[in-house]
């Protein structure tokens, strides 16, 4: 697994084709939270989520028709409706083989989850009754996904059996060697089992995480009424140029 956040050309840079979803240039909470972001720290250096290996991305045009059945006819008569982008399902594998690739870890799944979450209770900044943030998505080259905004309907994991868990803390700190193990692989000198303990995980706040897991995103495409009246052009979207987004106010169209 490459370091997510190791990227000589920059993540804004063109050459850059991983795909990583991340939040508006102007959004200001969660891991663009002024004050600490605790797990989600490890977020920080790589503005959002870089899928360490290329994910299964499922994206679905349809044009909708009203079909009309003459009387005595051989043929139905269809009518244009309307189009849409359907649901986008992002299907991405996971693997952490040290304590900084499973901070790494941690801090994805709880990004997704508190992405389907609204701000509710105690939240001032955003004000109570704030839906849940809009995400944007990049990836796999200028005409695939360039700033395309959505938003995450759905996320699921599966926390598998058949694999080694291994220690995540709750900072972006990978300094302590203590816990670069796997479960079951802290063999004493000799190769002499250590004696169980069950106490660590609430005095050091260890979290366990698998080495390879496989998260689900379900998302759908945002597209502003600005943006499907003032700019919108099949001569323009065909050529590409809409799908082109930038890091201002044009986000990619779908």
């Amino acid at each position: 697994m490459t370091d997510p956040t190791t990227n000589t050309d920059g993540f804004n840079a063109a050459a850059d084709w991983r795909v990583r979803m991340k939040l508006g240039d102007d959004a200001y909470y969660l891991y663009k939270n002024a004050n600490v972001p605790g797990i989600l720290k490890p977020l920080i250096a790589t503005d959002g989520v870089v899928f360490p290996y290329t994910p299964q991305i499922n994206v679905a045009y349809t044009a909708s028709y009203d079909s009309v059945g003459p009387t005595h006819s051989n043929y139905k008569i269809h009518h244009y409706q309307n189009s849409a982008v359907d649901n986008i399902s992002i299907t991405a594998d996971f693997t952490c083989q040290d304590t900084f690739e499973a901070n790494y870890l941690l801090a994805c799944i709880h990004f997704f989850k508190s992405m389907t979450k609204m701000f509710y209770g105690q939240d001032q900044n955003p004000k109570i009754g704030t839906p849940p943030p809009v995400a944007f998505l990049f990836g796999l080259g200028a005409f695939q996904f360039n700033n395309h905004p959505l938003i995450i309907t759905n996320f699921q994991y599966n926390l598998p059996k058949d694999v080694d868990y291994i220690r995540a803390t709750n900072t972006a700190d990978a300094t302590d060697t203590s816990t670069l193990a796997l479960i079951g692989g802290q063999l004493e000198p000799g190769g002499t089992r250590p004696v169980a303990t069950f106490t660590d995980t609430q005095d050091q706040k260890i979290t366990y995480v698998p080495t390879k897991i496989t998260l689900t995103i379900t998302c759908l495409p945002v597209v502003s009424r600005n943006d499907i009246s003032n700019r919108f052009s099949l001569k323009d979207y065909a050529s590409g140029n809409l799908m082109i987004g930038d890091q201002g106010t044009n986000p990619g169209l779908w």
